[in-house]
């Protein structure tokens, strides 16, 4: 009779065994995936090739086709600020926006006890 394998009688030398061989079972199949595309990359098209190639357009693509082209820097959009940047912020705008750490933690300790106290007493009856 044959034992069965149970999942809580394997050690931990079976688990990196195991895991061992299906990243090779991975590398194997991710290297013939790309050997196998690479063959079938057509030559760099020009437009007009382009164009007689659109009916082919059922073939099944291959991995080249996902690849972006990296933008050139000076295509992307240029950030327009609302204000001025400024090099130093003067008191008033410090004030106006600045919150005390103390405050922070204590804002975040008096939600979390609201929140307990609601649980605690949804369940009084």
């Amino acid at each position: 009779m044959r034992k069965r394998l149970r999942l809580e009688e394997l050690k931990p030398l079976h688990f990196a065994l195991l895991g061992g061989a299906l990243f090779l079972i991975s590398i194997i199949v991710t290297l013939a995936f790309l050997l196998g595309s690479s063959r079938s990359r057509p030559a760099e098209r020009t437009p007009a090739r382009e164009e007689q190639a659109a009916p082919e357009a059922s073939s099944r693509p291959a991995v080249h086709d996902f690849i972006l082209e990296i933008e050139p820097p000076e295509a992307k959009p240029k950030i327009h600020l609302f204000r001025e940047r400024l090099s130093r912020w003067s008191e008033e705008q410090v004030k106006r926006y600045w919150i005390p750490l103390e405050q922070v933690a204590l804002d975040i300790l008096q939600r979390e006890n609201d929140k307990r106290m609601e649980e605690l007493f949804q369940g009084i009856p």
